[in-house]
């Protein structure tokens, strides 16, 4: 369910005109398609299918994914606007432990095991039965297909903005006007916490220079 839902809510939130008062509609849409991409995994070949996913898809895409998430939330979106993005949601701030987590310890162990699982790779097998050079290539693009709208969108995206190209990712990498809550009491709130810690922020260069 959380994975669905991550889906789905990703697909709303981008395109809230068209898909938001059709949520219920879009969601029968989105299992009917994941039904039938299910019905090969459960055939009569399905386990060697389900082989071939897990062995690329679960080990490789996964962890980079995952690094990434880590990397883009505690290093560029920073962990300071988190906990105030975790504060205005639950009441207070997570303790140090979690920003401790997610700028170090967590960013290294993905990228320890990912580097462990990569080094250790071999073509994919299921008991003594070894899979054909076309279906290892199928496993590749499978576990690369989740992984290439992340560059893609970036490029994308810088080539859209104007100036050098370090404008353009000095930009790119703050947040948007219309970034925050979609409640309007809470989104008064949180645009209050940004223009409190940009001002802390300040008067802190002011000191130094």
């Amino acid at each position: 369910f959380g994975m669905f839902e991550t889906m789905t809510s990703a697909f709303i939130d981008e395109f809230p005109h068209l898909l938001k008062n059709r949520k219920v509609l879009f969601t029968a849409f989105f299992c009917f398609i994941e039904f039938l991409l299910g019905i090969p995994c459960v055939m009569q070949g399905g386990i060697y299918v389900l082989q071939i996913m897990d062995w690329y898809c679960a080990t490789f895409s996964l962890m980079l994914l995952s690094l990434t998430e880590c990397v883009v939330i505690a290093w560029i979106y920073g962990t300071d606007r988190f906990y105030k993005d975790i504060e205005l949601m639950i009441g207070f701030q997570p303790c140090l432990w979690w920003k401790i987590c997610w700028k170090y310890i967590t960013p290294v162990t993905i990228a320890f095991v990912w580097l462990f699982s990569v080094t250790q790779l071999s073509p994919v097998t299921y008991g003594k039965y070894e899979y054909p050079d076309g279906a290892i290539v199928i496993g590749w693009m499978l576990g690369l297909v989740s992984l290439m709208p992340i560059p893609i969108c970036a490029i994308l995206a810088i080539l859209r903005e104007k100036g050098s190209f370090y404008e353009r990712i000095k930009k790119l990498v703050h947040h948007t006007d219309d970034w925050g809550p979609a409640v309007e009491k809470h989104r008064v709130r949180y645009l209050q916490s940004l223009q409190n810690s940009q001002e802390s922020l300040d008067s802190v260069m002011c000191h130094l220079y």
